[in-house]
């Protein structure tokens, strides 16, 4: 099969669909999330944006700027209101400014506060990607839907005394809508890598009511975005389950087989807060694509009490 045999299924989203959402019943419950970040291993730093927004206007967020150190570079973590008229193309909140000139192909985030300063002008160098476009689809306990994006980045931050400036720099976005159903999944590894070429690789490892699931793409080098059929992984781990090394391979559905390795310089452990205490830890790595150096997250979720059994199980096995 040659790349443009490749069938990609109907992503399920229209030209406004990186705006707000509303629930289809007046009173009802909606949640969107506007995710933005870039992995600096020369910097030996990893940097990420995460907005959530309800139908209620309810709105929180985390900037966080992280690297080797046990401890964060950065973490804000803010809230508030926000009213109806106030969408995602042109969004302001404490020192958060997102606006998206071009829908689905460029966006610009800027952040300012006392510890950290930045602006993040992105522009895609993919289309946008929908889990649904994957054989396994998108869980309904995680979205309605959700897109996935690689682009370039311009600006620059300031963090801790240090002024780091990009000139279209690799990073990654994404956007989710629907509500989330934290419970249901048992654990997942997701994940992005891109390389100074232009290479990219997202990929989704999900273990949910005792099933699998697979989901991401591969960007190959001629710029057509090839949907993952499944990911062959091996992953290794500290004593305390943080991460450590991942080794994957992504096999598209046009029979190609990507190779990637991830080994962590960094981590950040986010607050959750939810019902279920979730843990959600993200590391900045290391990266090959075949081979090719890159940079890349790997976030894994876990729920508490399980992630609490494993360490403790490892500490007796010593």
């Amino acid at each position: 099969m040659t790349l443009t045999d490749v069938h990609v299924p109907d992503p399920g989203f229209g030209p406004k669909d990186d705006l707000r959402h509303w629930p289809a019943e007046p009173g009802g419950r909606m949640r969107d999330s506007l995710f933005y970040e870039m992995i600096m291993p020369d910097e030996r730093l990893g940097l990420q944006v995460y907005l959530f927004l309800t139908a209620h206007g309810k709105a929180g967020f985390n900037v966080s700027v992280w690297g080797p150190d046990s401890e964060p570079v950065a973490l804000d973590l803010d809230g508030g209101t926000v009213p109806a008229d106030m969408d995602l193309d042109d969004f302001r909140l404490k020192g958060l400014t997102i606006r998206q000139p071009e829908l689905r192909r460029t966006a610009e985030v800027t952040y300012e506060s006392d510890t950290i300063r930045l602006e993040y002008r992105f522009e895609a160098v993919q289309d946008a990607f929908s889990y649904r476009s994957n054989p396994d689809g998108l869980p309904a306990w995680f979205a309605a839907n959700r897109l996935e994006q690689t682009g370039r980045v311009s600006g620059f931050l300031e963090v801790a005394g240090r002024r780091i400036e990009w000139d279209r720099r690799m990073g990654h976005r994404d956007h989710s809508w629907g509500n989330r159903d934290w419970g249901v999944p048992h654990h997942w590894k997701w994940f992005v890598a891109y390389t100074d070429s232009g290479r990219a690789i997202n990929g989704w490892i999900w273990i949910a009511g005792g099933e699998w699931g697979f989901a991401g793409s591969v960007l190959r080098p001629d710029g057509v975005t090839v949907p993952v059929e499944r990911i062959e992984h091996k992953a290794t781990y500290h004593d305390d389950m943080s991460q450590k090394r991942l080794e994957a391979t992504l096999v598209d559905t046009a029979g190609g087989r990507t190779e990637v390795v991830f080994d962590r310089y960094g981590l950040i452990k986010l607050p959750t807060n939810d019902k279920m205490a979730t843990e959600i830890w993200e590391s900045a790595c290391d990266v090959t694509i075949d081979g090719e150096p890159g940079a890349g997250q790997w976030e894994t979720h876990w729920p508490r009490e399980y992630l609490g059994h494993l360490v403790e199980s490892r500490r007796r096995a010593r």
